[in-house]
């Protein structure tokens, strides 16, 4: 006689177990758990990732009303499959959510992708493991001297003006004129934006591609052939101002 116990499939149990958390409408509760139990189970692990994406994605939580918050954070917790067991990387999936998994809602705001990885670059940028460097006191730039781009700064574009979104401003129609921001984290760990114009945000642009370059050549690549001085100069005032922000830093001559 056999007296010993039937193997449990683990795994098959919590495929089960999680395939009911995510959505228990589609999804028969485990026969050997008590359905209130798993009831709380469910309530626990939803309110726990709901909760994570009301504090990171506060403006698209406030500008949504309460059903259809609601029903954004269950179609994400039902239906992406999450590949990293970090809350502090939830954010990011719920992007990837947003980005390739979203069916069309026809209340959905069609800026509320570009809203959300605007809000998630805040996050990312505040526990980025880059650290500046040293500042420079340099008070007037020159066209001959070197600039590189704070690895704390990040370049952003968008169709709407993700950073003016609020209860009072939803835009429905896609802008003419791009939004072109740099989101940054100073000396003192602060994150901040600015907006930036197309033309000093293209010269931003180049400094991504190669990590120190001459002001002079920037000014090349974005200003008009035989541009004049005074033009010339207002590129520079603007560098300047990236340089006192510590977007940019300069190397002393």
């Amino acid at each position: 006689m056999n007296n010993s116990r039937p193997k449990i499939d683990f795994k098959a149990k919590q495929a089960e177990f999680s395939a009911y958390i995510r959505n228990p409408n589609s999804q028969p509760c485990p026969s050997d758990v008590a359905p209130q139990r798993m009831q709380m189970y469910r309530e626990l692990f939803f309110n726990n990732v709901e909760g994570f994406l009301s504090s990171n994605f506060p403006v698209l939580h406030k500008i949504l009303d309460h059903k259809q918050w609601q029903q954004l954070a269950q179609d994400f917790f039902s239906q992406h499959q999450s590949t990293t067991p970090y809350f502090s990387e939830i954010p990011e999936e719920f992007i990837l959510y947003l980005q390739n998994e979203r069916l069309p809602h026809t209340d959905d705001y069609p800026f509320m992708l570009e809203l959300a990885h605007y809000e998630w670059v805040e996050m990312a940028l505040s526990i980025a493991q880059d650290t500046l460097p040293e500042k420079s006191d340099i008070q007037t730039l020159s066209q001959t001297q070197k600039i590189s781009l704070s690895p704390l700064t990040w370049l952003l574009a968008y169709q709407y003006p993700v950073h003016k979104i609020s209860p009072e401003y939803l835009p429905t129609e896609t802008p003419e004129q791009a939004t072109y921001l740099a989101v940054y984290r100073d000396k003192l760990d602060e994150v901040k934006f600015i907006e930036l114009a197309p033309m000093i945000f293209h010269l931003l642009q180049t400094l991504q591609e190669q990590q120190t370059k001459l002001i002079s050549d920037c000014l090349k690549e974005v200003l008009p052939e035989n541009s004049s001085e005074m033009l010339q100069n207002a590129a520079i005032e603007a560098l300047q101002q990236c340089v006192d922000k510590q977007l940019i830093f300069a190397e002393c001559p």
